[in-house]
């Protein structure tokens, strides 16, 4: 394909590399001359329409995307059956090469690129963005060394029903989470996941898991525990090796609760900040757990005197109680165990840690929760820390995941129409912006997020794409500097474009009422009827400068007329104009404002131009 211009706009001038979806090329924008990156949809992803779609919706989300980490989308376009991302273009290397060239990598390097990863997809989070599919060969390296996470539009439009084991992810399955693996809803901890995967891969240049079967490594990711990565690299901190541990934890609840908060326990490693708490495996191998709450105790609590009557049906109580535990076997004096903490834990992995225990699990209810996912425990009765006897029952309730509702279609509807039907169905409206369209008339909605279809929470807002109607023809923008400000309005008129603010400054190179700036550079193509801003100066402007200039007139003819021409911050005006001999010197005494051209004119012909 190189050499095929899209959109009469971007020349692919070379392919840079190709994906399990997508084709890349190096590509040169027409209009403003630079150099950007085109990534096309492979053709058995361009054929499926609705992926096309959420294609396209998810990298126009994307696009709205601006931090130094990240690179930045600027265009999304088709060209009969191509579908194509306008990027960035990034000069460097992708971190996967760079760990298979470097790997392992120094502590100090790692935590640095870990850093900016972090910074980076944090934004994003914020934005309401989560990339899904972190893994080095996402993020490049620039040749000094600034991160650059890439593919938030086309990691966003993959899907469960996208998502396979086959050759396409192969390398994506390193990276992935447990909840990924299940097929569960993904948070912004899913993305701290798989950074901790990339942070364990740059520090041991080895991933956490690897099988020979992509399925193997995915169950591997549910079920097994790491390899510590001190065990491989003993250069790596303890500290350093709990922040990889904690990302990579497979309760989701138990990882950082925001790439900000990883970023900032990089951050402290040089300050020697220990790490959150130990737990020991049975191989007394350390791990790094989240942080439990302060276990409770009874020494807080007032004594409260005990009235006869209550005192009497204390000791029934104890009594029956005596009597319980003997009629079943057991002792009051048997094992007791401290109880675990199962909340945020799914059903079926917290029922195997209470049996490990002795202990046996009672649901009592499930309810709705936007904290927790799908059959994750709410709450548990006896809570954490707890001690109980061995056979003990804790009570818990079950999650049912969000209560979600269906996101209407709204695309095609006039805007206020659209307003009124997701409030209806119990949306609200979290941003509307304007794009011109072809397809669509002027306040007709364009596209939507969430898409058609998808689940979200009732009261969640809906952003819309409102179509301004067809694009208008394009000009190209005049140069106006140096021009006085009735001549510049006159040429804005005359290429159909509009009068925007003017600004006066001050200033030594122009002078009173010259342009000295424009808002739009010369040479872009603007739509017709833009309002074009401009810096007027008020002068003093330039003072005049003389410079001698003298040069030898060749023999070739008899006679030449010499004519001397200057451009200066005066305009343009005739300064010599003389016959002289063939051979002769000539000596000229030039004036002239602030920058100056002069062109030399020997019968009529273009001679020599020198800049003053």
């Amino acid at each position: 394909m190189n050499g095929t211009v899209l959109a009469d706009r971007y020349e692919l001038i070379e392919k840079t590399g190709e994906g399990g979806m997508a084709t890349v090329y190096k590509a040169r924008c027409r209009i403003l001359d630079r150099t950007v990156a085109v990534k096309i949809l492979k053709e058995e992803y361009s054929g499926d329409k609705n992926f096309v779609e959420k294609f396209r919706t998810e990298a126009l989300a994307a696009a709205r995307l601006s931090h130094p980490n990240i690179v930045n989308i600027y265009d999304v376009g088709q060209q009969d059956d191509i579908y194509y991302i306008i990027m960035e273009y990034v000069e460097g290397d992708t971190l996967k090469d760079i760990i298979c060239n470097e790997g392992p990598l120094p502590v100090n390097k790692a935590v640095n690129i870990a850093i900016m990863i972090c910074d980076g997809i944090h934004h994003a989070h914020e934005k309401g963005l989560i990339h899904k599919d972190i893994k080095p060969h996402n993020i490049l390296i620039t040749k000094n060394g600034m991160v650059k996470v890439a593919d938030f539009g086309i990691a966003q439009a993959i899907t469960s029903n996208t998502i396979t084991f086959g050759d396409n992810v192969v390398g994506s399955v390193h990276y992935i989470s447990p909840e990924q693996a299940k097929g569960q809803p993904v948070t912004p901890a899913t993305d701290i996941y798989s950074l901790g995967c990339v942070l364990y891969e740059m520090l041991t240049g080895k991933v956490p898991f690897d099988a020979e079967s992509p399925i193997t490594v995915a169950l591997k990711h549910i079920h097994d525990e790491p390899v510590s990565p001190r065990a491989i690299n003993t250069k790596i901190p303890p500290v350093l090796e709990g922040i990889i541990l904690k990302a990579m934890e497979k309760l989701p609840a138990h990882r950082y609760s925001t790439a900000e908060q990883m970023r900032n326990a990089l951050l402290s490693i040089g300050t020697g900040a220990a790490p959150d708490y130990y737990r020991k495996h049975d191989n007394d191998k350390t791990i790094i757990m989240s942080p439990l709450a302060e276990e409770g105790n009874d020494n807080g609590l007032k004594k409260k005197r005990v009235r006869p009557a209550g005192l009497v049906l204390a000791v029934l109580a104890v009594l029956g109680l005596i009597a319980g535990f003997l009629f079943s076997g057991g002792g009051i004096f048997g094992e007791e165990v401290i109880v675990p903490d199962i909340k945020g834990a799914q059903v079926k992995e917290a029922n195997q840690e209470l049996k490990r225990l002795g202990l046996t699990m009672n649901v009592v209810g499930e309810d709705f929760s936007e904290e927790f996912q799908k059959d994750e425990i709410i709450s548990q009765n006896p809570g954490k820390g707890s001690k109980v006897k061995e056979g003990r029952e804790i009570s818990v309730i079950l999650s049912k995941g969000a209560d979600l509702q269906e996101v209407p279609n709204v695309v095609g509807y006039k805007q206020s129409d659209a307003e009124l039907k997701l409030k209806n169905d119990g949306f609200s409206v979290s941003s509307i912006e304007e794009k011109h369209d072809n397809k669509y008339e002027a306040g007709t909605v364009i596209s939507q997020i969430p898409l058609a279809g998808e689940k979200a929470k009732e009261g969640a807002g809906i952003a819309l794409m409102i179509s301004k109607g067809e694009r208008p023809e394009r000009v190209t923008m005049p140069d106006l500097v140096g021009l006085n400000l009735d001549a510049a309005k006159k040429k804005l008129k005359e290429n159909n474009l509009a009068d925007g603010s003017i600004k006066r400054k001050e200033s030594n190179e122009f002078f009173n009422n010259q342009v000295i700036e424009q808002d739009t550079d010369a040479g872009v193509l603007v739509d017709e009827q833009t309002s074009i801003n401009l810096v007027v100066s008020r002068g003093p402007g330039p003072v005049a400068k003389t410079k001698a200039i003298d040069f030898m007139l060749p023999d070739d003819q008899d006679y030449y007329k010499v004519i001397i021409h200057v451009i200066d911050a005066k305009g343009e005006r005739e300064v010599y104009n003389q016959m002289r001999r063939a051979g002769e010197s000539v000596n000229a005494a030039i004036s002239y404002f602030g920058t100056a051209k002069v062109n030399i004119y020997l019968n009529g012909k273009l001679n020599q131009t020198l800049t003053l």
